[in-house]
């Protein structure tokens, strides 16, 4: 049985989405027991609301409510009673194997680096690894938002993160690496990412050189390299193309038409791993509807039985005992 602690309150259209998303996760898999957290009296009465007494779910009491724009560091220091920082409390504690919130993304990153820590003080600034969907695979996008202003050498660790979770993750063996710029040519971009070029050239990754956003969705590199800033734009720039393609044409009747909704539609993925860590976080999208809640906590669920974790940083530390240390 593997368990799920998921934020009840975390997200835009919480606590309805959340509690909807987690019944139907267990209506579907006997395997997973999810751990609602939040203010107890609510989600009981949501948990009725849809119908559910079984035992798939259980309740932990979090009265604390997480604002959007509250300072992560303040909300792990001053609100540990609140369903975002409780359910990775609870993984810490060992009593569940993966944690899930839709909710303020910078106090979650906060809480897992604070409560279940790095893997490794080598390794800088744990990133968010997205699987995008290309023209015809999956790749790995990181940094997708954890992280803005950094160095060239945390642009580094990135890519070495995201190459031990295309390898572990999605079987890709000495998964290229490309570094998502203006243009092709080394010199191209901030000074930041010029430097992080030079060095990548040297870095333990099968690095392929700059590559723009249109050999992105091509599927030119298996893992994407960039800032924070840049990657968690480029995620939602696919989304909202994703939902204007809906809008416009809906999910065309052809074998190709339903593998592009299939493949594309963002819900499908769920929630994103932050790397590097003692543990399983996933963090979800705060627009997510009850669909985008079920996916994530099935894709926590497969990380933790897989020991996704486990396995990248194992070779995330290989690599790096290799490797200079890391600066923030």
């Amino acid at each position: 049985m593997i368990k799920v602690a998921l934020d009840a309150f975390g997200g835009d259209y919480a606590p309805d989405v959340c509690i909807e998303g987690a019944v139907n996760v267990v209506k579907k898999h006997s395997d997973i027991h999810v751990v609602l957290c939040g203010p107890e009296a609510q989600v009981k009465a949501g948990l009725e609301k849809f119908g559910y007494a079984g035992n798939g779910i259980s309740v932990v009491d979090a009265p604390d409510l997480v604002a959007m724009d509250e300072h992560p560091v303040m909300v792990v220091k001053k609100k540990q009673k609140s369903g975002l920082v409780m359910c990775v409390a609870l993984q810490k504690k060992g009593l569940v194997d993966a944690s899930v919130s839709a909710g303020n993304s910078g106090a979650m990153m906060a809480s897992c680096l604070m409560l279940l820590g790095k893997s490794t003080e080598r390794f800088g600034r744990p990133p968010i690894g997205c699987a995008l969907p290309t023209k015809d695979r999956r790749i790995v996008l990181v940094d997708a938002g954890a992280n803005v202003d950094e160095r060239a050498s945390t642009i580094v660790d990135f890519a070495i993160a995201g190459s031990a979770f295309a390898e572990t993750y999605l079987g890709y063996s000495n998964p290229t690496v490309g570094l998502l710029n203006m243009g092709e040519e080394e010199h191209k971009g901030p000074a930041v990412l010029q430097e992080a070029h030079q060095l990548l050239k040297s870095a333990p990754v099968n690095f392929i050189g700059n590559i723009e956003g249109r050999d992105l969705i091509a599927g030119k590199a298996d893992v994407v390299a960039c800032s924070g800033y840049t990657g968690n734009v480029v995620l939602k720039l696919l989304e909202g193309f994703f939902e204007l393609h809906q809008e416009m044409f809906g999910t065309i009747d052809t074998p190709a038409g339903k593998r592009f909704a299939e493949m594309w539609d963002y819900r499908a993925t769920g929630g994103a791993l932050l790397l590097g860590l003692n543990g399983t976080g996933i963090i979800a999208h705060g627009r997510s509807d009850a669909l985008a809640i079920e996916k994530a906590v099935e894709v926590a669920a497969k990380y933790a039985e897989m020991g996704v974790a486990k396995k990248v940083n194992e070779r995330l530390s290989a690599i790096k005992d290799d490797d200079a240390p890391a600066q923030a």
